[in-house]
């Protein structure tokens, strides 16, 4: 009795996996076109995912010009006795500056302890800038594990063992310089022991007291806790380095300095670049996906995508767009941002540097100005693109979402269909091998007899 035959051609001596491979891929021609038309909608999919990326980072350049300015200002003296750094807010011109005290911060020296004694055990309270933090301290304690104690505690200070060769102290130091304007010194670091212990040494703390800055700005004096002072040249950062020459030994009267503050165009124009380069990054993703040519597959591009248009002339108002106001900076335009004939910006230097000498301080105010600067509109226009749940792109997105879910369920139903039919296949050859292969066994048979 002949075995099972499967379709294998080796009683027909056809090639019948060949055909029946032939006949599925004839039959699978609508899957491979959907798979085909579901690539495309995901290649679509993630240009929008690239345009709303491009478009967040458009929102965070101009966020960042609005929040710390488009102006940059440099200082161009040279000074000994500080040093500043104006921001985009501070106002050109020339400052006489005196440093007539440094700030220092309050500090505590413990007695000596020769090598090998150890401390009193008890409570030692810390106070600083109106806290106290209690530390406890263990009878027979090193000043190295008092030290660590200190650290652990939370307080603002900063404990080390100093060791001079013959005795060791125990120094702590205010992490903050000064003390409170209107407070006195001690209201910097106070420090007291409460002895329980019976072994060893009380540490005794002698305390230096703390040191206001002070010094004067056209005459005006001012008194800061910290040699870092954002608060006496408006827009400015001063951080003091040394006394002014002259200064009296009760810290008053001394050379000013001049302080020269001047706009800075190049830096400015730095700024405006950032700007710059978001636009034309976006710009420049959104025309290439709307672009159309003899060679453009229009399936795997945004190529007359209703949202993606909207949004090409939304940045090209972006652009146009004027600052209320009545002075000459009133537009980016007005800054010397220029669109080229491909939809790119510019910058033009010769009038952003115009612009800066005409009203500095409007360069700021075409990104800053609430409702209607540059950044409330490019954010406006982001949002409206990629707000979640309402954006134009995001709602785009959605759709082509479920289009492309959609084709999952019909592509699993084609492939369904289609391992139906090779399985069918398969039987029908199998089917005619075995019929194939039992009449060969008839005419072997009858041939046999014949002889």
């Amino acid at each position: 009795m002949a075995g099972t035959i499967t379709a294998g051609g080796l009683a027909s001596g056809l090639d019948t996996g060949a055909i029946i491979e032939s006949l599925v891929q004839i039959e699978s021609g609508p899957l491979a076109k959907l798979k085909a038309r579901q690539g495309a909608v995901k290649l679509q999919i993630s240009a929008l995912a690239d345009i709303a990326a491009r478009l967040a980072a458009l929102k965070s350049a101009t966020r960042s010009l609005a929040d710390g300015g488009a102006l940059a200002l440099s200082a161009a003296s040279a000074n000994t006795a500080f040093s500043a750094a104006p921001a985009s807010s501070a106002v050109a011109g020339t400052y006489a500056v005196a440093v007539q005290r440094l700030a220092t911060s309050a500090r505590a020296l413990s007695a000596a302890f020769a090598a090998g004694e150890v401390v009193t055990g008890g409570t030692l309270h810390v106070a600083a800038r109106g806290a106290t933090w209690d530390v406890a301290v263990a009878d027979g304690a090193t000043l190295s594990d008092v030290a660590f104690a200190i650290r652990q505690s939370g307080a603002p200070v900063s404990a080390a063992v100093l060791d001079d060769g013959t005795s060791k102290y125990l120094s702590l130091t205010a992490k903050s310089s000064g003390y409170p304007l209107g407070g006195a010194p001690g209201d910097a670091l106070a420090l007291a022991f409460d002895a329980t212990g019976v072994a060893g040494k009380l540490p005794a703390f002698a305390v230096t007291a703390p040191v206001n800055a002070r010094l004067t700005v056209d005459g005006v004096t001012f008194q800061r806790e910290s040699n870092t002072v954002t608060d006496a040249v408006p827009g400015a950062t001063l951080t003091l380095r040394s006394l002014s020459a002259g200064v009296a030994p009760d810290a008053t009267g001394g050379t000013p300095e001049g302080l020269v503050l001047q706009n800075d165009a190049p830096s400015t124009q730095s700024r405006l670049q950032t700007f710059v380069d978001a636009y034309n990054a976006v710009m420049a993703l959104v025309q290439r996906q709307l672009a159309v040519t003899d060679k453009t597959d229009r399936s795997q591009t945004l190529a007359g995508d209703a949202s993606v248009r909207s949004l090409q002339g939304r940045l090209q108002s972006l652009v146009s767009a004027a600052v209320g106001g009545l002075g000459s900076v009133r537009s980016l335009a007005d800054l010397g941002v220029r669109t080229g004939r491909d939809g790119s910006l510019s910058i033009d230097s010769a009038t952003l540097s115009t612009a800066i000498a005409a009203d500095a301080a409007a360069v700021n105010d075409v990104f800053a100005t609430a409702g209607t600067g540059v950044s409330a509109l490019a954010t406006s226009l982001a949002d409206a693109f990629t707000r979640t749940g309402d954006g134009l792109l995001v709602q785009r997105q959605d759709g082509l979402g479920a289009q492309v879910r959609r084709m999952e369920d019909e592509a699993a139903a084609l492939q369904k269909r289609i391992d139906a039919y090779r399985a069918s296949l398969v039987r029908q050859f199998t089917a005619m091998e075995t019929i194939v292969s039992q009449m060969k066994g008839i005419g072997s048979f009858l041939a046999s007899q014949a002889r």
